[in-house]
C-alpha cells in the first residue's frame, strides 16, 4: 500500500486509488441512517468511474493499527452563487469545494465504541487540511455541503463550522447550483478566509 496522504494518531487516508479498497471493506461498510444509503451506493458504484473521469476525488480512512476501513469522504471542484438577480438571470461567484460525500462506516463504530467524534476527527484532520492546502494553490473561499435535511445533521454541520444562508439566498442557490440528487438537501458552507456571504 502506497504513504498515505495524510495521518493522526489513529487514521490515516489515503486517495482511493491507493487504498487497496477490496470487496470485504464495501461488504463491511454500512451507514447508520437508511437515508445515507446512497453514501454507501455512491462508493460501490459510481467512485471509481467519476474518479476516472476526473469529476470528483474520493479519499478512504483507515485505521492505522488495524487497516480498517473507518470511512471515506469525496471532493470536488464548484463555485456558489450569490446575489441572484431573477430579473436579469445574474449573479456573482465565489469559488468554492464542495465536499459532495462524506460517511463514517457504522460497523466501524459498532465495533470501536471508546472511539468518540470520528466525523469531527476526520473532517478537522484530512478534509480541511486537504481544501486548505488546495487552496494555497488555487482561489477557494468556501467549503459548502449539500447536507440531508435533518436537524441533527444539519446541528452537527453547525457545530462543524458551516453555517446557512437566509431562507431568500437558500431558495436562490438551491434553484441555480443544487445538483438532482440532493433534491431534499440543504445548502451549507463554511468560508475558509472569514468573509461570510453578504
Amino acid at each position: 500500500m502506497k504513504k498515505p496522504i495524510l495521518e493522526n494518531e489513529v487514521f490515516c487516508v489515503y486517495h482511493i486509488n491507493d487504498s487497496h479498497l477490496n470487496d470485504e471493506d464495501l461488504k463491511n461498510f454500512a451507514v447508520k441512517h437508511k437515508e445515507g444509503q446512497g453514501l454507501v451506493d455512491y462508493l460501490i458504484f459510481y467512485s471509481g468511474v467519476e474518479e476516472q473521469l476526473g469529476l470528483m476525488r474520493t479519499y478512504i480512512v483507515r485505521d492505522k493499527n488495524t487497516n480498517e476501513f473507518v470511512g471515506y469522504f469525496s471532493l470536488k471542484a464548484g463555485m456558489v452563487s450569490y446575489h441572484e438577480s431573477g430579473a436579469t438571470n445574474e449573479f456573482d461567484t465565489r469559488p468554492g469545494v464542495e465536499l459532495a460525500n462524506f460517511a463514517v462506516n457504522s460497523f466501524y463504530l459498532d465495533k470501536h465504541k471508546n472511539l468518540k467524534s470520528i466525523g469531527f476527527v476526520i473532517f478537522n484532520d484530512f478534509v480541511l487540511k486537504i481544501v486548505k492546502a488546495e487552496a494555497k494553490i488555487i482561489g477557494i473561499r468556501d467549503l459548502y455541503i449539500f447536507a440531508l435535511p435533518f436537524n441533527s445533521l444539519i446541528n452537527l454541520y453547525s457545530q462543524y463550522g458551516f453555517a446557512r444562508l437566509s431562507s431568500e439566498s437558500e431558495d436562490a442557490i438551491h434553484k441555480r447550483l443544487k445538483p438532482r440528487y440532493d433534491k431534499k438537501c440543504i445548502f451549507m458552507y463554511m468560508n475558509l478566509i472569514g468573509n461570510a456571504f453578504q
